[in-house]
């Protein structure tokens, strides 16, 4: 009785930490999409979501870094419990560099000069990226179906294709704003579908053990 109430309340921990991850996801697609909306003189299209911290409104984009990156730390701790241990490391290294994202607001794109803050955000940034579809490979043989096979390999692959096409659009007369915003969208979409599928391993995982600890008869 008292192993089954340990577990029960462990499994509900687990289930809130996961949980964290699909608000986390979420929550940072609708701050980018309503900043993109609400803050004067920004153009979506054009500009990066990073520049929507600069300036009046910035607080906005910042808040969202912030918590969006706390509450994926948070889910990266109910992953270790489902998924594999690369997955969680990464998802939790792309949590804490969002989270720096916040912290170091990013320069405006073209820059005159580069500023502190501005070279450390542009780091952890790619870091950012580079983790989230490093964890979409690692997370292709986890609990695998050919539909989620596929998913991860192009999650991954379009995270990393459309990252690169707004590094390379003209940041003035281009549109690397809306490729940008295509990378995030793909990524942490994948982030929320990993966070409602991760619970049903716990559960199959905890029956599992369940079972296997019964008394024979």
């Amino acid at each position: 009785m008292i192993a089954a109430r340990c577990y029960g309340r462990a499994v509900t921990r687990t289930r809130v930490l996961l949980g964290c991850g699909v608000v986390g996801a979420l929550l940072f697609i609708a701050v980018l999409l309503v900043n993109g909306v609400v803050k004067p003189g920004y153009d979506p299209a054009r500009d990066f979501v990073s520049e929507g911290a600069i300036g009046r409104g910035g607080w906005l984009q910042i808040a969202g870094f912030v918590a969006s990156g706390t509450l994926l730390t948070a889910f990266s701790f109910g992953l270790r419990r489902t998924t594999p241990r690369w997955t969680a490391w990464l998802v939790r290294t792309m949590a804490l560099c969002l989270v720096g994202a916040g912290i170091f607001v990013s320069d405006p794109v073209p820059a005159d000069a580069a500023t502190v803050p501005g070279i450390v955000h542009n780091v952890v940034s790619v870091v950012v990226f580079a983790a989230l579809a490093a964890a979409t490979f690692t997370a292709i043989r986890w609990r695998p179906t050919r539909l989620w096979r596929w998913y991860c390999l192009l999650s991954g692959i379009g995270i990393i294709v459309f990252f690169v096409a707004a590094g390379g659009a003209d940041p003035v007369a281009g549109t690397p704003g809306i490729f940008q915003r295509l990378s995030i969208v793909t990524g942490w979409t994948w982030l929320a579908v990993l966070g409602l599928r991760a619970p049903r391993t716990e559960a199959t995982t905890g029956r599992t053990a369940r079972t296997s600890t019964q008394p024979v008869t």
